[in-house]
């Protein structure tokens, strides 16, 4: 049987030396992955070509041979405990995702039905235990015990609220995103965004592309700065700089890079337990062509934390705050927050439109040096 490329990848292996074989098998922009993700992208690719055929992980299992993998009589005690986000399996098992969105991340551990049911976990859990291992072909990782789900000790978790029934309090606070990105600034010092708000900036196209992206990366890198909360991402079909300022940044528990419908699913599960956690969320979403809409809908703001989104795309989508791209301008009569009022107070909400009025189209930098100046005056 074919054997992985240990000697050129995994632990130990050179980072220089397996980049140059990830680049000769076909391995995608080698040189900007760390080198665990690199392992990771060695390992699928030698799978897709045949090189190897060895069990590494819980996907290679049908539903019937994860059954098994629960019994004591395979698994093996370990004193390693570890962190993953709850993922079921259609028949109810599932897995903690520590990597959740790598197409097979060998390092997912298999959560059995009846630990799942036991605890009455749902997408998106925060789960803390033990975990085993089960020697097949390789080494698979079973969760043993739990310790916490959500922060709280499995012996004396309180009644869970779920998302949907939280009750929606008015967004009071202002959200606070460092950076020095033009869009950046309308969305702050013009829209002033609230946190639990949604705001949609669309129009996006080949003629923007280059300023959406670089507002979404700022925006990113701007909230993990001073948002004081679990900060997400989703990066759908961006360019190969894109990618590479994203390498900075990516957090590979929260972020997407071209990922698929469920994994967009999943990770608004996650956003939703964040909230019910009382950890503030707030999001930033480079969508041209995808479906928005559900992200945007679940913006709130609760008494306890708040879940913001920011949505950049090409659609059209329902949300309390707008703002339009008309190719490489900003729309200025599309800057709207209808909330504005409840963020900022009544009165500035009145300055700033009045303002506005007196501002024509340009890019995102004559906006807002225009509306600064006008502000100033």
């Amino acid at each position: 049987m074919a054997k992985l490329k240990t000697e050129l990848s995994g632990k130990g292996s050179n980072i220089r030396v397996e980049r140059e074989y990830a680049k000769r098998i076909g391995v995608r922009s080698p040189t900007t992955l760390s080198k665990a993700r690199l392992d990771e992208a060695v390992r699928r690719r030698e799978l897709e070509l045949g090189i190897t055929r060895e069990k590494y992980n819980i996907y290679d299992f049908t539903a019937d041979e994860r059954r098994s993998l629960g019994s004591a009589a395979y698994v093996k005690t370990s004193i390693q405990m570890l962190t993953g986000f709850f993922k079921p399996f259609p028949e109810g098992d599932g897995i903690l995702r520590r990597d959740p969105f790598s197409v097979i991340p060998e390092n997912d551990v298999y959560v059995s039905l009846g630990l799942a049911e036991k605890y009455g976990m749902l997408p998106g859990d925060r789960v803390v235990g033990d975990v085993g291992v089960v020697p097949y072909n390789h080494r698979v990782r079973v969760l043993k015990n739990v310790r916490y789900i959500n922060e709280e000790p499995s012996t004396r978790r309180s009644e869970r609220i779920p998302f949907d029934n939280i009750p929606a309090v008015v967004p009071s606070s202002r959200i606070r995103i460092y950076g020095n990105n033009a869009v950046l600034g309308i969305v702050q010092d013009i829209l002033c965004l609230g946190q639990g708000q949604s705001l949609v900036i669309s129009g996006l196209n080949e003629s923007n592309a280059v300023i959406a992206e670089n507002a979404a990366v700022d925006l990113l890198k701007g909230l993990y700065m001073s948002f004081e909360g679990n900060v997400f991402g989703i990066f759908d079909g961006v360019s190969e700089k894109c990618r590479y300022s994203l390498s900075s940044v990516v957090n590979p528990e929260t972020m997407i890079i071209d990922g698929e419908p469920d994994e967009y699913a999943f990770l608004l599960e996650m956003m939703k337990r964040s909230v019910e956690r009382k950890a503030p969320a707030a999001a930033v979403l480079y969508m041209p062509g995808s479906c928005a809409g559900e992200f945007a809908a679940a913006a709130k703001a609760t008494s306890d934390a708040s879940l913001t989104v920011i949505i950049l795309t090409d659609e059209s989508v329902p949300s309390q705050a707008r703002m339009r791209l008309k190719g490489g301008l900003v729309e200025v009569k599309s800057l709207v927050n209808e909330g504005s009022a409840y963020v900022c107070g009544e009165q500035r909400h009145r300055k700033i439109f009045r303002v506005l009025s007196a501002v024509g189209d340009g890019t995102p930098d004559e906006v807002l040096a225009k509306f600064t100046e006008l502000v100033e005056e």
